[in-house]
């Protein structure tokens, strides 16, 4: 997923709704949000705030400006209904994996 019409298509998706009933459950109007999920308008302040507290998400995730770490840790929680020991042990994996990653560059280096 690369754009925020993708990232807002698959978190509405996720919810098992239609564009039509989170527009009505949001009061975002129909033909703005089709133009959102498709990339042809920007999202504004107003739509973003309602989509980020409807998804429990961060401004970041919609828009694209996530860590990949970050990412992974929201859908394990989201679509795979992992606890917080869960995501916890996923996190430091995660951070694990990060060090590893930059001892391996900095030994490239040398």
């Amino acid at each position: 997923m690369n754009t925020i019409g993708e990232r807002v298509r698959k978190l509405r998706e996720s919810k098992g709704l239609n564009a039509k009933e989170l527009c009505s459950l949001l009061n975002i109007n129909p033909s703005t949000y089709s133009k959102l999920e498709n990339d042809k308008k920007s999202i504004d302040v107003e739509e973003l705030r309602k989509l980020t507290s409807f998804y429990n998400v961060s401004a970041d995730y919609i828009l694209g400006i996530n860590k990949v770490q970050e990412d992974i840790v929201m859908y394990m929680k989201r679509d795979k209904k992992l606890d917080s020991n869960d995501i916890e042990e996923i996190q430091m994996i995660l951070s694990m994996m990060d060090e590893a990653i930059a001892l391996k560059n900095m030994r490239e280096r040398i």
